[in-house]
């Protein structure tokens, strides 16, 4: 059993821990967290338990371990806790804390940012591009790869810069996560925000310097693969159109097969956890994922 006693804010979290005999207690080392994936990293952003994500019924979140209705049985189930980085961007005109990523753009769309990167002091190169994101390991799936910067292993004691569209060409660099990242000599037509995980914000002025702000901690379910995968017709439909089509959104495949997409959503759970499926952020539309076979 992955945790036996946990502490959380949600009423609906508190009423399912109990009824399937999961103490809640104020001062447990868990920290559990219902919603989706924005509300686990408010959570590894702010708490210094180890962070376990529930969502609701139906809901597709990357970071979450369970689905509500999977505490009905957490026997001989699998995990493992995570080391998670927080990054700090520190301006003129304040500071926010992420462990996604650290997002310097102008606040109006279509407009160019003109910056130059120093490294623990050293300058590495100028850039005119539409932004520049510094990201961990656990944001390097999420917008850092729309962006076009290389997927990093969780445990990767590495970060991230990620010019956005750059005018220059300019390419990701992976850095040490001791490194101290500066964003110096920040010129745009449009007032320049530093973003946190798309939540938090802050002006960013002439500059933002970025570096590690000690740890979260993130329980995940460990997924094996069985041995042979065995799947129901609707499974088997879906794999092959996404083998033809993919990568597709859940509403192309719930439209394509001719299913819900409440369906699709419970297909495409059960191809993940067997490892036969994976989500990305679609480049496009970061609200969206896209499905594609492993």
């Amino acid at each position: 059993m992955c945790f036996s006693e946990a502490y959380t804010e949600s009423p609906v979290l508190r009423e399912w821990l109990e009824r399937f005999g999961i103490r809640v207690r104020g001062d447990a080392e868990v920290y559990a967290v219902y919603g989706r994936d924005r509300d686990v990293l408010r959570a590894l952003r702010e708490v210094d338990r180890v962070v376990v994500g529930i969502s609701p019924p139906g809901v597709d979140a990357r970071l979450t371990a369970f689905e509500l209705r999977e505490l009905s049985n957490l026997s001989g189930v699998e995990c493992e806790v995570v080391e998670v980085l927080r990054l700090s961007a520190e301006t003129p005109h304040g500071w926010v804390v992420g462990v996604n990523e650290i997002a310097v753009f102008p606040e109006r769309p279509a407009t160019f940012l003109r910056y130059s990167l120093y490294v623990d002091g050293v300058f590495r190169f100028n850039d005119l591009s539409d932004g520049v994101l510094v990201a961990t390991p656990l944001g390097s799936t999420a917008y850092a790869y729309s962006a076009g910067g290389p997927v990093v292993d969780l445990r990767a004691p590495v970060l991230e810069v990620v010019p956005v569209s750059s005018a220059m060409a300019r390419r990701a660099l992976v850095l040490p996560q001791s490194a101290l990242v500066e964003i110096r000599d920040v010129v745009s037509r449009e007032s320049v925000a530093v973003i946190a995980d798309g939540a938090a914000q802050v002006r960013a002025g002439s500059y933002v310097a970025v570096r590690g702000a000690g740890r979260g901690r993130l329980m995940m379910r460990v997924r094996r693969a069985p041995a042979a995968l065995r799947l129901t017709p609707t499974a088997q439909l879906v794999r092959k159109l996404l083998a033809e089509r993919g990568p597709l959104t859940v509403y192309e495949i719930a439209e394509l097969a001719g299913i819900s997409t409440r369906s699709a959503r419970a297909v495409l759970k059960k191809l993940r956890e067997a490892g036969a499926v994976k989500a990305l952020p679609d480049p496009t539309n970061p609200k969206r994922k896209l499905y594609f076979l492993t």
